[in-house]
C-alpha cells in the first residue's frame, strides 16, 4: 500500500501510524526490526538537524538495503522542513512525504509558503504535510523547565478549513496541548479543539511531540480523528540510557558490534509499545 492509502485505512478504521525519528543506525535498525516483527506501518522521520547530521542519500540508502533485507516498506518524512531548498532535495531523493513548518510564521505567510511546497510535491505524488499551531518545549528529558502553553499557541479551528482548501495539503499537523521533550507533569490535550478541527476538515491529522503522553491520551486523539502520532524524544532517552548502561556494563570493551545490540533491542522495544498503542500491528498482513 501507498502511505496515502495506509493513512486513509487509518482514519476509516481508528487507528494511527507512528512516525519515529532517528539520527543513528541503532535507532533506524530498532524502529525498522519493530515493525517488521509486528507487521505495523511505520514512518521514519529526519528533522532539518537530523538530515544534516545523518545526510539525505544516507538515509535513502540505508533504508532501501533495510527494506531489501527484511523484504518490508518503510516511509520516509521531512520533519519540521523550513528549508525549502531541503524540502525540494528530499522530494527529488525519494522521500515519501515532507513536513512545511511555517508554525512560526504569519497564517498568510504560511499559506504562501505550504501551497509553494505542495504544489513542487504533487509533481512526485509525495504527500505534504502542514502546520498551524505553535509546538512549544524541546526535546529533553524531564526538563526543570516548566512549559507553558499559550492560548495564541494552539490551532484555531477557525483557520483549519481555509489552510487546507487553499493550500491543498494532505496532513496537518495541530497544536492541542502537545508539547515537543517529556516534562515531570505533561500537559492535557485539548480533546474539544480536537474535534472542532476534525470537524473542518477531511485532512489527516497529525500530533507531534507525543512523547511522555500517557497511552490513554494518545488513544483518545486516536479515537477523535488523528491518524498519525511523532515519538521523537523517547527515542532519544532510550538511546542515551541504554547506550550508557552497556558502556557501564562492559566497561573497557572497545568493539561496537559487542556494546550496540543491546541499545538496538530496547529501542526495538520502546516502538513496540508504541505500536500497540497505536493499534497499528498487524496491519500490513
Amino acid at each position: 500500500m501507498t502511505l496515502r492509502e495506509i493513512l486513509k485505512r487509518a482514519k476509516r478504521e481508528k487507528w494511527a501510524i507512528g512516525q519515529f525519528n532517528f539520527s543513528t543506525l541503532e535507532q533506524l535498525r530498532g524502529i525498522a526490526f519493530a515493525a517488521k516483527k509486528n507487521l505495523s506501518p511505520v514512518i521514519l522521520g529526519l528533522s532539518q538537524s537530523e538530515a544534516d547530521f545523518f545526510g539525505l542519500e544516507e538515509a535513502i540508502s540505508l533504508v532501501k538495503a533495510l527494506e531489501k533485507k527484511l523484504k518490508f516498506k518503510f516511509f520516509l518524512n521531512l520533519d519540521h522542513g523550513k528549508d525549502l531548498n531541503l524540502i525540494r532535495k528530499a522530494i527529488d531523493s525519494g522521500f515519501e512525504a515532507v513536513h512545511f513548518d511555517g508554525s512560526s510564521l504569519s497564517f498568510k505567510k504560511n499559506l504562501e509558503l505550504t501551497r509553494e511546497v505542495v504544489k513542487y510535491a504533487k509533481k512526485k505524488k509525495v504527500l505534504v504535510e502542514g502546520e498551524l499551531g505553535y509546538l512549544r518545549g524541546e526535546s529533553r528529558f524531564f526538563s526543570k523547565k516548566k512549559v507553558k502553553i499559550k492560548k495564541e499557541d494552539l490551532t484555531k479551528p477557525e483557520e483549519v478549513e481555509e489552510f487546507v482548501e487553499k493550500t491543498k495539503i494532505d496532513s496537518l499537523a495541530i497544536a492541542i496541548g502537545n508539547v515537543h521533550g517529556i516534562y515531570p507533569t505533561m500537559p492535557k490535550l485539548d480533546f474539544e479543539r480536537l474535534k472542532e478541527i476534525r470537524e473542518k476538515t477531511d485532512a489527516f491529522l497529525v500530533l507531534h511531540g507525543g512523547s511522555g503522553f500517557p497511552s490513554s491520551q494518545l488513544e483518545k486523539a486516536i479515537n477523535f480523528g488523528v491518524q498519525k502520532i511523532n515519538i521523537n524524544t523517547e527515542l532519544r532517552v532510550v538511546w542515551r540510557k541504554s547506550l550508557e548502561k552497556q558502556l557501564k556494563k562492559t566497561k573497557k570493551e572497545v568493539k561496537p558490534y559487542l556494546i550496540l545490540p543491546k541499545v538496538i533491542s530496547e529501542i526495538q522495544k520502546e516502538v513496540e509499545k508504541y505500536i500497540f498503542v497505536f493499534k497499528s500491528r498487524k496491519k500490513l498482513c
